[in-house]
């Protein structure tokens, strides 16, 4: 999936998943990578509030974030939103694999 569509929404839920994570170098890498995928600054504080400018991609954030947070409700809402807003069933798979692996959350923590 080396779409610049999903390098913008991969650098969005980076930042999203760092947003409280408390590492100056961490975050700073995270938002680089925002940068250097073209984001403008106000993409990349939407991203640190853990929201989007893109329908879509605001769809991801919300799933990620209820998984980052292990509120099940949440998720599943925000899985059928995400569904809804036009996503397949592999996007949000290839997303969620994503935010899982950088949050180095365990896969079944929620039933993901």
């Amino acid at each position: 999936m080396a779409d610049p569509e999903y390098d913008r929404i991969l650098s969005q839920l980076r930042l999203a998943m760092v947003s409280d994570c408390g590492c100056e170098d961490r975050l700073s890498s995270a938002q680089d990578a925002a940068r250097g995928a073209g984001l403008s600054a106000a993409e990349i504080d939407a991203a640190l509030g853990e929201r989007s400018f893109d329908v879509r991609t605001s769809a991801v954030l919300a799933v990620a974030c209820a998984l980052k947070n292990g509120d099940l409700q949440a998720y599943d809402m925000a899985e059928k939103q995400a569904l809804a807003c036009g996503l397949t069933g592999d996007e949000l798979e290839f997303f969620m694999t994503f935010a899982l692996r950088f949050r180095e959350i365990p896969k079944d923590s929620i039933g993901a």
